[in-house]
This record gives C-alpha cells, sequence and structure tokens, in this order.
C-alpha cells in the first residue's frame, strides 16, 4: 500500500507533515521521562533515555503486532533542492536489504512560519517483524544528543529526520519526535478511547 492511498482513505487526504497532530482532531500527545531531567551536573542523565525506552516500548506493544503491515516514512528536510538528503534509514534499520527496491520517495512543499520547507518523504511498506523497531525507536529518542549513537544522517539537511509509523490494520500512525514525547493519531474512537484509558498512568493532552 502507498502512503498517499492510505491519507486518502483513512485521513482526508492530508500530507504527514510536521504539524499533522494539529491539523487531526483525534490525537494524543504523550509526554515522556516524566521528572527526570535529561543532565545530571554536566552529563546525560542516562536514567531518563532508559525510562523513556522502557515507556516507548511499552506503548509499541500496544499499538502494534510483529505480523502487522506497516508504513514506515522517514523525512527528511533537503538544503538544496536538486539533492536527496539520505537519513541512512534503510541500511541501518531494515533487516532485508533487498527490500530497497521497494523504498519510494516524494517531494511536497510544507510551509513553516511565513517560509516554504521542501520535504522529502521516503516510504517502506513493509510489516513490523521486518525492522529493527527498538533500535529505530532509539535514533529517535537521541536526535537532540549527537553524542549518544545511533543517529540518523541528517547530511544536507535543514533539520533532523522525522519517523512516523503508520499501521495498516489499526490506521493508527505514531510519531516519536525526540526523548521528550510522542504523538498517537487515529481514526478509530474504540481504540482511542482504549488509549486514553491506558495512558493515564502518564502525562498526556487529547484533542478529543
Amino acid at each position: 500500500m502507498r502512503l498517499k492511498q492510505f491519507m486518502q482513505e483513512h485521513y482526508d487526504d492530508l500530507k504527514l507533515s510536521p504539524s499533522f497532530y494539529h491539523q487531526w482532531e483525534q490525537a494524543i500527545h504523550v509526554e515522556l521521562g516524566q521528572g527526570i531531567y535529561q543532565f545530571m551536573g554536566d552529563e546525560l542523565n542516562m536514567a531518563r533515555f532508559h525510562k523513556v525506552e522502557q515507556q516507548v516500548a511499552e506503548m509499541i506493544k500496544l499499538l502494534f503486532e510483529k505480523t502487522d503491515d506497516m508504513i514506515v516514512v522517514v523525512s527528511s528536510f533537503p538544503i538544496d533542492r536538486g539533492k536527496i538528503a539520505y537519513p541512512n534509514f534503510f541500511q541501518r534499520y531494515v533487516k532485508d536489504q533487498k527490500k530497497k527496491y521497494e523504498l519510494r520517495i516524494e517531494e511536497y512543499m510544507w510551509q513553516l512560519d511565513e517560509d516554504m520547507l521542501l520535504i522529502q518523504q521516503m516510504e517502506l511498506f513493509c510489516q513490523v517483524a521486518d525492522l529493527k523497531l527498538q533500535w529505530l525507536l532509539k535514533t529517535c529518542m537521541h536526535e537532540d544528543f549527537r553524542s549518544l549513537k545511533p543517529q540518523l544522517k541528517r547530511r544536507h539537511s535543514a533539520y533532523a529526520p522525522d519517523v512516523f509509523l503508520v499501521n495498516t490494520r489499526t490506521k493508527c500512525i505514531f510519531h516519536l519526535y525526540d526523548d521528550r514525547g510522542c504523538e498517537i493519531m487515529n481514526v478509530d474512537e474504540k481504540l482511542h478511547q482504549t488509549l486514553l484509558n491506558y495512558l493515564k498512568k502518564w502525562e498526556h493532552q487529547s484533542k478529543s
């Protein structure tokens, strides 16, 4: 399945942009690592990152099964329109390298304040089990801390890449933007209420 087809059928043909959470009504924002600061003196506080990793793993277990079909979306923000800003997603996080022939890239313009920003969106249709998912999610947590590994490449890109995980079975979209939090968007009201009930123990905000 193509991302464009999925978004047309389930999300009013909206673009999966950095501002997508603010455009979709049935959405949840979860704050991660509550009460644990990123630094302890001059050193990174790794207890925070371990806590965030545990929280994310718990949510992924709730949202995805290993046999689920999914669309992995990695968005880059190239500085030069004529160049592709490869985020090194495929070689590092996809188990079967033959799947590189199934990668698709789409470009579109996105408005950021008063400027128009080019987005290159790489998408891969696969199963959850095809990914080194824990490793990929850990990369997202490390976005603001370049000393932590692994990292997605951001060469020739104005910003760090965005990663969205789209579950084609439940129709939910999961976006871990960095160690501070994540967003969950979905179309199923029953699933939305189930998630809200489950996430009561964590700091979160819901738009509906």
